[in-house]
Formats: structure tokens, sequence, C-alpha cells
């Protein structure tokens, strides 16, 4: 089914769990902090990474979640990236992050997936926020992950499809201050703007 997003690439319309329905993912501030909601006639569904999170693993406690979806694999369904990772207060990162997968489409309505991949990262310090976009217009997804880099600051790494996962290259695209990569363009409207926006 073809994906198409908000003119402000706060939301996606896109078939998730392959019912032949379009669902619709909410990512209001544009960090990766996403929300399915399903008005699926008689048969709705919603979830979110808070939902993830807890059914994961209890030892999760003080980590959060990010999210994007996107099609990687170029196989015409619509994928999760997936990243637990722990805050840091002060100017020094920690280095745990438990979980960063994608999870293959068609997706179950909890998010899970018969099909799990890793997504290769340089380390596990905190990831503020994640994006998928498709900037050269092949049809698979790229990931771009907003991760810190101490003393408040922000790299910009991109992610591809590769040896069934995602490799984020280590050499770094930008470099943000901690409220500046949000204001990055990157994001679902690559995909294309739903006829209603």
């Amino acid at each position: 089914m073809p994906v198409c997003a908000s003119a402000d690439g706060t939301i996606l319309h896109a078939d998730l769990d392959g019912d032949g329905r379009l669902d619709e993912v909410r990512d209001p501030e544009r960090e990766g902090t996403v929300a399915v909601v399903s008005d699926s006639e008689g048969d709705p569904w919603r979830a979110d990474l808070d939902q993830v999170l807890d059914w994961w693993n209890p030892r999760t406690s003080g980590l959060e979640a990010r999210g994007t979806f996107g099609d990687f694999d170029g196989d015409g369904y619509v994928d999760l990236a997936l990243f637990f990772s722990e805050p840091h207060l002060g100017d020094d990162p920690v280095d745990n992050m438990p979980v960063h997968e994608v999870r293959y489409g068609p997706l179950a309505r909890d998010l899970s997936s018969d099909r799990v991949g890793p997504i290769r990262i340089g380390w596990g310090g905190f990831v503020y926020g994640v994006r998928a976009t498709d900037q050269d217009g092949d049809g698979r997804a790229e990931l771009q992950v907003f991760q810190t880099a101490g003393d408040g600051a922000v790299n910009h790494f991109t992610g591809r499809q590769d040896d069934g996962g995602v490799t984020v290259n280590e050499e770094t695209v930008d470099f943000h201050d901690r409220s500046s990569w949000k204001a990055t363009d990157l994001g679902w409207s690559d995909f294309g703007t739903c006829p209603e926006d």
C-alpha cells in the first residue's frame, strides 16, 4: 500500500500490520516517541513505544525508547527501527543501549515481529531521536540517528539496510546541540505528502 506523510512530517500513514488498511503513526515532537493509532473499521488498535518497553524486560527501568517506521529493506512492508538507551544528566554520557534492532514488517499489533535484525551502531550512548527518510528516492528508507556526543552535543549519523540489519555509518553527517537537531528537515515527508495535506 502507498505510504505518505503530513506536510510537517509528524504523521505517517502506512499499513503496519499487513491487513490492507492504512494505520496512522504519530510523532508530534519529531524525535522518535511514536504512537500508532489505527481506526480500522470494526477492529481499531493502538500501540506505543512505552508498551513495547514495558513488556520487553523489567530491567529497562530508567531507559527511554525511540523508534521510527520506514521500509528499510525495500520489500514493501514498513519496518520499525527501535532503540532503548539510558539518558544522562551530566556532561559524560553512559554506554547503555541494551536494544538497537529493526523489527521487519508486517508487524504484529504489539509492534513485535517474526523477523528482527540488528542495528549496528558504534556505541551505546543515549539516542535523542530517530527519523526515517528516503532522500535518494530508491524505496529503501535511511535511518537518521541523533545520538549524544557528550557535553550537550548531538551527533547525526545515517544508517542503511545491510546484511540482515541496518548499519549506521560511523562518520558524522552533522553536529548539533540538544535543541537544534529537532529543526532539521529530515523525516517522513520524504515519502510523499498525503493528498489531504
